[in-house]
């Protein structure tokens, strides 16, 4: 069994996104591109191994309670994340904030990212209703997907779809 408290994780992570997210709106809304870039690759970093573990091991664990068609609207989350996370980046990646950027990007983070991270963490209401050895099984998961530590981006290009196809998905945004 892993050391870990796969729910305690989970939150903990999703409290770390919350505040990430929030500086970067910070940075970003005070045209700070340098700032706003080095937290978009802390986000990256964290939230690769995390994303990956929701989709090859929280999410399913939870498909036999919360159903297929929401899976499928959840995995769509995540690629219209990943989309908005390489649009980010192209864009801080430039140097410049632009003034309509500095308007425009906080919300489209508060309106299509910050969400996510909450509705997950209430997906954890449901991880208590889940055997031991599911709890255990995500633990170790879990702790393979830190290990490897592939960021957000890269996953999204290399491994999201090849996954999804595996286990019956639609290897193209679902959302």
């Amino acid at each position: 069994m892993a050391g870990l408290d796969v729910i305690a994780e989970i939150k903990s992570d999703h409290a770390r996104v919350r505040d990430i997210l929030l500086d970067l709106i910070d940075a970003i809304s005070k045209r700070d591109a340098e700032r706003a870039l080095e937290i978009l690759i802390r986000l990256d970093k964290l939230t690769g191994p995390h994303f990956r573990w929701e989709e090859e091991s929280f999410y399913p664990a939870h498909e036999k309670i919360f159903g297929r068609q929401y899976l499928e609207y959840l995995l769509g989350v995540h690629d219209r994340i990943v989309k908005r996370g390489k649009e980010l980046a192209a864009i801080l990646s430039k140097g410049e904030i632009t003034e309509e950027e500095a308007k425009v990007l906080p919300e489209i983070i508060r309106n299509e990212v910050l969400p996510h991270p909450i509705e997950c963490d209430g997906i954890t209401l449901l991880t208590t209703k889940l055997p031991k050895e599911e709890l255990e099984k995500m633990a170790v998961e879990l702790e393979r997907c830190r290990k490897e530590g592939i960021p957000l981006l890269e996953w999204g290009e290399t491994i999201k779809d090849k996954v999804r196809a595996e286990r019956g998905f639609k290897a193209k945004t679902l959302c």
